[in-house]
């Protein structure tokens, strides 16, 4: 019975490293998705001669103002990579 217990837990324990390897490489991938995409917009916008209302909705999610008068402009594209 412990040698069966073991060996459960050894095949527990290796299957939870294979799910951390593999969601390592799910969010490589999601990053490499991400660089692409934010590539494409940076050419896209690069390329503009003016900045029209079709491109800048495009590139802004949400303007928000306060009561303080600041404003908060939430893009449609973030940084993964960044720590919050």
């Amino acid at each position: 019975m412990v040698e069966y217990r073991e060996l459960t837990d050894s095949k527990i324990n290796d299957l939870q490293t294979k799910k951390a390897e593999l969601n390592e490489k799910l969010q490589e991938c999601d990053n490499e998705d991400y660089a692409i995409n934010i590539g494409k917009k940076l050419k896209d916008v690069l390329n503009l001669k003016e900045l029209t209302p079709q491109v800048l909705h495009s590139l802004v999610e949400k303007i928000t103002c306060k009561n303080d008068g600041t404003v908060h402009i939430q893009y449609s594209f973030v940084n993964p990579l960044q720590e919050t």
